[in-house]
């Protein structure tokens, strides 16, 4: 064994070393798979083009997608339907297996491929994207999408009641929202630079539109008029304050908030309070 092959091993076992001792492992091993793919990410995929978004009229569980395609610059265009369109549409969707359990949102892209079910979707885009989480990474975005569905499902369970109130909106807010926008402020990124103010990894990955559109509809409930003072769901919360501002002002999210490609909110129906008093 030749003394030149030797030394190769110790400036090898050397490099290891200094390596697991500043903990810069995990580093490399992530730099190492952003030059294979040459996109950041745990599980990176082709890029995607032309998108058709498949959903109803409204932002709903689609808003999350289009932020994601806004943001990224992806094209895409939109299959909209109303309740009377939707039966039809469905028959054909479910026939062609584009809509795997007879549901929306679907995206379909210029290759014929197609996607159903909103956060893998916008999971799915960011994998094409380079807005995929790390390695390390991936458990804390599965938890922060997992419980940010946890969360909307408590606005729609209320949103999409026949019967919804005041007094319901009321408790909603003051009672319902507060403990999950306790639970996220916990996990919000410090009120720092704008470029590394994001939930996972110092980077802003797909988990943060999920995250946004969660808080903006939260925002949006807050602001319906019912004949009471309005109310600012993020005040109280500085770290889920600043992120929801800090984003909104993204050149691309920014441009597309203002447009009319953004659909209005859809604000839900609320009766008066059974007292008829207000505040």
């Amino acid at each position: 064994m030749s003394g030149a092959f030797l030394q190769l091993c110790a400036v090898v076992v050397a490099a290891i070393a200094t390596i697991y001792v500043t903990g810069q492992g995990t580093f490399l091993a992530r730099k190492t798979l952003e030059l294979f793919h040459g996109k950041a990410g745990c599980v990176p995929v082709p890029a995607i083009a032309n998108v058709t978004v498949h959903y109803f009229d409204i932002r709903g569980r689609a808003e999350a997608i289009r932020l994601i395609l806004e943001d990224t610059g992806i094209s895409y265009n939109q299959e909209l339907f109303t309740g009377e369109t939707w039966p039809g549409a469905k028959k054909k969707g479910i026939e062609s297996g584009i809509y795997t359990f007879g549901q929306v949102p679907a995206i379909v892209t210029d290759s014929g491929f197609s996607l159903v079910q909103s956060q893998a979707i916008v999971h799915y885009i960011g994998r094409a994207t380079g807005l995929d989480c790390d390695c390390q990474d991936v458990h804390l975005c599965e938890i922060l999408a997992a419980g940010a569905e946890d969360f909307r499902s408590k606005l729609s369970r209320i949103i999409y009641d026949p019967n919804l109130s005041v007094d319901m909106r009321d408790d909603y807010l003051q009672n319902v929202a507060p403990v999950w926008l306790n639970h996220f402020e916990k996990l919000a990124p410090q009120i720092r630079d704008e470029e590394t103010s994001f939930f996972v990894g110092g980077r802003i990955t797909w988990v943060d539109y999920i995250i946004f559109d969660l808080l903006d509809g939260q925002v949006e409930f807050g602001r319906v008029d019912v004949g009471r003072p309005l109310v600012d769901v993020l005040d109280p919360y500085p770290k889920l304050n600043s992120f929801y501002n800090r984003f909104r002002t993204r050149e691309k999210i920014a441009a597309y908030l203002k447009s009319d490609r953004r659909h209005s909110y859809n604000a839900p129906k609320i009766a008066p309070s059974k007292s008829g008093a207000k505040e």
